[in-house]
């Protein structure tokens, strides 16, 4: 039964990407289901943006989270020690279900020019990206679509390749990455669980494979990133996944920007909703982390009685949180929000 979802979920996306509109009609198209951005390639037709458009607002914030590279942490702290930096030399990028969209190609065009403009060209980085989906058409599409730029790149500057990676079920390949990029393919696999009645629980079990992969594929010893763009204010999994270290989310407005941002349709029938803000979510890999032994989430059970009293004021857990449900609010975050209640009470 996984297999045939899994082959239905392929056939979707490939007739999905198969089927979309050309020149006239794609505006028509963008209207009912998504957002567009210009092609940075300068072809006739616009390509599918999910989320918002790849703007040079939100590519150099993008870019900002990336992490440093040997030649950086030297001019910052001289004591850093060599295992926290990257490979001076060559970053890897890995982007997942990139569908058509042309993040990659927006970043490192931008990467491109600003080693370009480097007064320093000696320590110049090179950026190897590697855009990935589950659909053989739209790799295909973008391989065609990003020919003569791929082209152009002199390989002491990088590279862009296209290929077909399955995040839930390939296993690691020898290829680890600084850098994983995700614009939509997160948004999917919770909607599939909200969808299928799988996200009842705290964490969906789609994401427990995902979130394993991706952890298996960042780079050890140089705080490699895992970067998430989506409209969702708060992603439960991300937070409490232990294979990262630190989650630090970033509000972006897109209003100044001329567009709503959008949560990724996949075959939902309703029209997407929008909003004038998305987040990027920044998840530094756990080097400690071994999803092997480990539990991939921590506890977000309460542990807290309703008639749990603070000592100093005597006031009950169940009056502190009011008619506010503990379960559905985050008992991590009421444990959290009694734990200093208790500590900086006053009353006696």
């Amino acid at each position: 039964m996984m297999a045939e979802q899994k082959a239905k979920t392929k056939e979707y996306w490939d007739t999905f990407y198969s089927e979309l509109p050309t020149g006239d009609e794609v505006n028509q198209f963008v209207t009912e289901s998504s957002t567009m951005t210009n092609n940075t390639n300068g072809n006739e037709t616009s390509d599918l943006e999910w989320i918002a458009p790849n703007s040079p607002q939100l590519i150099d914030t993008i870019l900002s989270l990336f992490p440093a590279d040997d030649s950086e942490s030297d001019s910052k702290d001289p004591n850093q020690t060599t295992e926290k930096r990257c490979d001076s030399k060559v970053a890897h990028i890995l982007e997942i279900g990139c569908g058509i969209s042309q993040l990659s190609l927006s970043l490192l065009q931008r990467l491109l020019l600003k080693n370009q403009e480097a007064a320093d060209r000696v320590h110049m980085r090179a950026y190897d990206f590697v855009s990935t989906d589950v659909s053989s058409v739209c790799i295909e599409q973008n391989r065609i679509r990003d020919d003569a730029f791929i082209a152009s790149i002199h390989a002491t500057d990088g590279s862009l390749s296209y290929e077909l990676l399955d995040v839930l079920t390939q296993k690691s390949s020898s290829r680890t990455y600084d850098v994983i990029l995700d614009k939509g393919t997160l948004d999917t696999f919770l909607f599939r669980s909200k969808r299928t009645k799988k996200g009842s629980d705290s964490h969906p079990p789609l994401l427990t494979p995902l979130l394993n992969n991706l952890h298996g594929w960042l780079r050890s010893g140089c705080k490699a990133k895992y970067i998430i763009i989506s409209p969702r204010s708060k992603i439960r999994s991300v937070r409490d996944f232990r294979g990262f270290t630190s989650v630090r989310r970033i509000k972006f407005d897109v209003s100044s920007l001329g567009c709503d941002s959008v949560l990724v349709k996949s075959n939902n029938e309703k029209a997407a909703r929008s909003t004038s803000e998305i987040y990027l979510y920044e998840c530094t890999k756990n080097e400690h982390y071994n999803p092997e032994n480990d539990a991939p989430y921590s506890s977000c059970r309460c542990s807290i009685e309703d008639e749990s009293i603070c000592t100093k004021c005597g006031i009950r857990f169940k009056d502190f949180r009011g008619k506010a449900d503990a379960y559905h609010q985050g008992e991590a975050v009421w444990a959290r929000r009694w734990k200093n209640h208790y500590k900086h009470c006053k009353q006696r």
